[in-house]
């Protein structure tokens, strides 16, 4: 027979088997929480990304760098010899350029000396793109420009006639730059001009 103590004894283990039990199942409920917050963590970030410092995505300026077209280039550079020459170098012509100048290879800033010495030789220098044609990174411009000769010019001093230089160049663009230019034209002639041993009249080459 069971006694009323032994009744007692039964009922307290009972008691503290149950609250025993209460916490473990709240510590194996929490444990099966934190594994699907794991298992989610795998999901969004695969392991081979876990652990690691994420990466900013490249700066759309610094992965695709815009260049001005081969065309652009060589129509901003001839612009420039109606304005700062010097600034439409620096921008549009490589300081790697390749030269085929009137006289064969010539240097870089040789050409940009001799034009600037010819615009500031020249009052009313006005240069003029008659056509430009694109092949592939190639550009053929066909100009001309003019003035009234009235400061000194290649060592040959003031005249004061109206002189006309006209050429056609071809320009090869990279990069936003012209690497390699050709230039042919009638420099004979317009230093016959400057020296005048030829009329005062001048052909200007037509648009059309």
């Amino acid at each position: 027979m069971t006694s009323q103590k032994d009744l007692k004894s039964a009922s307290a283990l009972t008691s503290t088997s149950t609250s025993t039990r209460k916490p473990r199942k709240r510590l194996i409920g929490a444990m099966a929480g934190l594994g699907v917050a794991a298992a989610l963590t795998a999901v969004a970030f695969p392991a081979s990304a876990q652990g690691q410092a994420p990466h900013p995505a490249p700066s759309t300026s610094t992965a695709h760098r815009h260049y001005l077209s081969p065309l652009q280039v060589a129509s901003a550079f001839y612009a420039s010899y109606n304005g700062d020459l010097a600034a439409g170098f620096d921008r549009h012509i490589s300081k790697d350029l390749v030269l085929h100048g009137f006289n064969g290879p010539e240097d870089r800033e040789a050409w940009l000396k001799g034009d600037l010495n010819i615009k500031a030789g020249l009052t009313g220098f006005r240069m003029t793109v008659l056509d430009q044609i694109v092949e592939g990174n190639k550009v053929v411009t066909r100009w001309s420009f003019a003035g009234v000769h009235t400061g000194t010019v290649f060592g040959i001093p003031a005249s004061g006639r109206e002189v006309t230089l006209s050429g056609i160049s071809i320009d090869r663009v990279i990069h936003g730059q012209s690497v390699e230019h050709w230039s042919e034209g009638n420099f004979g002639r317009f230093l016959d001009e400057l020296r005048g041993h030829t009329p005062p009249e001048t052909v200007t080459p037509s648009a059309k």
